[in-house]
């Protein structure tokens, strides 16, 4: 309660007040928890007596204790720093301008909390808008999975073989041992062995090799006339794959990769275009580019 949803592990508690705010919170319990459950404060397992929390005493008042905690908890000016960290953590980028920060804290404190009236906050500032928040964050494994599965119109069948593939990237789904839940920063998933199974992943997909989502070139590119060569394939999938919004380097290392490699690896043996717009595909789903939200 205190560390990962209101004061933050540097919210200045000690190992007492973690104690009285368990004490302020027994009795507390569901009913018939197999059946759906129902909450229900149990008064034969309250701790009687008086509690202090972070110096602040909360009297004897059974149910109503644990209100107290949560209240005094939710207003504390160190919450409202570490909701608004938070926050912009997940929005903006993985160290967000201290600026941006308090004046969300400010807004937390002063709307006694309102989530909504801090994200409006944030969501105005000139910060979230900057060309530095601009894609700066790196996708999680199911936020890429997710993305690329949106970006090529895969319609999924079974998960089966996209739960696997989260598995391996190391997010597995609802499997995170920590009650802190999965990172929100590019460090925690830029191993050189995660990224390695996302270019994996981008192979799989785009060679229809991922039973239950399989993914089809031709109505991918729908309405669009294929050119022959593998620059203007190149091109046309920029614009499906990234909106067009790729990096100079990243489509130079991708065209030469095309210009030189042997016709076969990149056709097949049939030299199909189908074969050709897959490996397009692969090559800008596993790029630096796509990694970005």
């Amino acid at each position: 309660l205190m560390e990962l949803n209101t004061l933050g592990v540097k919210g200045g508690y000690s190992e007492r007040d973690v104690t009285e705010v368990a004490k302020a919170f027994t009795g507390w319990t569901i009913r018939r928890p197999q059946e759906g459950g129902t909450f229900f404060f149990d008064s034969r397992m309250h701790q009687p007596g008086n509690k202090v929390v972070l110096g602040h005493r909360i009297k004897q008042s059974g149910e109503r204790e644990a209100i107290e905690v949560l209240t005094f908890l939710s207003r504390s000016p160190a919450t409202a720093k570490f909701i608004a960290t938070k926050l912009a953590e997940r929005f903006v980028s993985d160290d967000p301008p201290p600026a941006l920060v308090a004046r969300m804290e400010h807004t937390f404190v002063k709307k006694d909390g309102d989530i909504r009236e801090v994200l409006a906050t944030l969501f105005h500032s000139p910060e979230f808008w900057a060309n530095a928040a601009y894609r700066a964050k790196l996708k999680t494994p199911l936020e890429f999975v997710a993305s690329a599965l949106r970006a090529t119109g895969v319609d999924v069948a079974d998960p089966k073989a996209l739960s696997e593939a989260l598995n391996r990237m190391g997010e597995p789904l609802y499997g995170c041992q920590q009650p802190n839940g999965y990172s929100m920063r590019a460090q925690a998933w830029m191993s050189a062995g995660a990224l390695v199974e996302r270019m994996h992943f981008s192979l799989a997909l785009s060679a229809g090799k991922l039973p239950g989502a399989v993914m089809s070139l031709p109505e991918l590119l729908a309405g669009q006339q294929v050119a022959p060569d593998g620059e203007h394939l190149l091109a046309m999938l920029e614009d499906k794959l990234l909106n067009g919004e790729i990096s100079p380097e990243t489509h130079r290392i991708i065209a030469h990769a095309l210009d030189t490699a042997p016709a076969t690896a990149i056709r097949g043996e049939r030299g199909s275009d189908g074969q050709e717009l897959g490996v397009i595909a692969a090559l800008l789903l596993g790029s630096p580019d796509f990694q970005r939200r």
